[in-house]
């Protein structure tokens, strides 16, 4: 299987049991025919044997040509071909018994093997593949394209992104890009899709009927475990579900950026934007996503680790990383308008989200 990702084909393979899951997570994106595959991508039941050249902390293993990073339910090595494709080899940590049941009750997903294999192969093989090439970067941010064009709300975990983007799911000039992480383009200055399913908690729910949407053929114990854990805590419970489930339209490529949103919790009494410097919005986007991404980052400080103990060279530092972000973050967002959208700590959930609705869709401008 061949899909185009982030603007390059990535090649797929699995298992029989575990290909009906792999066509699932990837069937919103492009098939990409007969283009060469500049990633390749395996689902293994373990990682490939190979001689590290050194193994610190346990978790990280250095070789001559890549590097193997441990997450608690995945590990993924990392490797350049000879002829310059990124090799990628993914073994999930399957867990039997009556624990993980447990752990699935307790959580705030209760998760679908589908479910589960998309979050996973999103957020620890899809992202972070985007950060071998010096042409893109990711942003914390969902995507909306409106009349064609990209739209970026950004910020931290909580700042209201999802909510506002669940507004707009329905709205016929929207189509959707991306939930949480988008990756953009240096040489296109374009917003690429990526179809992670969005994760919609609790409170995104109250006062509409997007509960009976998520909830919808779903079992008993699925729908009871929703309410208790709501009833509890609404930031406690989240479900996902499919982007073309929920969207009127969804962008499978890629769409021309055209403006980017911070929104940022601030001790201000109503909602109110300021124009945001590019340069701000630049070291804005490294804070956030070096923080969301910490736990892919720890492994790059730990290759450079290695490299430094060893006297090798690293298959990829963070601080690699830093510059081309800024350099293509730079060159994508300058032609962009920028804004903050300054957000009271105890606003309204109705007023903000139709607050969001005229500023993404109609372009309004609130007073600052």
């Amino acid at each position: 299987m061949k899909k185009l990702i982030f603007g390059r084909c990535y090649s797929f393979s699995s298992e029989a049991n575990q290909q009906a899951l792999l066509a699932e997570c990837l069937m919103l994106y492009a098939d990409a025919g007969n283009i060469d595959p500049q990633v390749e991508i395996r689902i293994v039941r373990a990682i490939s044997k190979r001689a590290p050249s050194s193994i610190n902390p346990k978790a990280h293993k250095k070789f001559g040509h890549g590097m193997v990073t441990s997450f608690p339910a995945v590990d993924v090595y990392w490797g350049w071909s000879d002829g310059g494709r990124l090799e990628i080899e993914v073994a999930l940590k399957i867990r039997h018994g009556m624990k993980p049941k447990i752990q699935k009750l307790l959580s705030m997903e209760y998760a679908s093997d589908v479910e589960s294999f998309e979050q996973i192969l999103h957020e620890f093989v899809l992202v972070p593949s985007a950060y071998f090439f010096n042409d893109v970067a990711p942003i914390h941010a969902a995507c909306v394209t409106v009349d064609g064009s990209a739209c970026l709300l950004a910020g931290t975990g909580g700042a209201g992104k999802s909510a506002a983007m669940l507004a707009l799911r329905q709205h016929e000039k929207v189509g959707f890009v991306s939930d949480d992480i988008v990756i953009v383009s240096a040489a296109t200055s374009h917003a690429y899709a990526n179809m992670a399913w969005p994760k919609i908690y609790g409170y995104n729910c109250a006062g509409n009927a997007l509960k009976g949407e998520i909830l919808a053929g779903r079992g008993w114990v699925d729908k009871a475990h929703f309410g208790v854990k709501s009833w509890m805590n609404s930031a406690s419970v989240r479900r996902k579900v499919r982007p073309d489930r929920l969207y009127h339209h969804v962008e499978s490529a890629s769409a021309p950026l055209s403006r980017l949103y911070y929104a940022v919790r601030e001790d201000v009494t109503d909602i109110r934007m300021s124009h945001l410097g590019v340069s701000n919005a630049v070291e804005m986007t490294i804070d956030v996503i070096r923080a969301e991404y910490s736990i892919f980052h720890d492994h790059l400080y730990w290759e450079q680790y290695n490299a430094s103990a060893t006297g090798t060279t690293a298959m990829l530092t963070m601080e690699e990383v830093i510059a081309n972000w800024r350099l293509v973050l730079s060159k994508c967002l300058a032609g962009v308008a920028c804004f903050k959208v300054s957000i009271p700590f105890d606003v309204d959930q109705a007023v903000y989200r139709n607050t969001m609705v005229e500023i993404l869709v109609a372009g309004a401008v609130i007073r600052p």
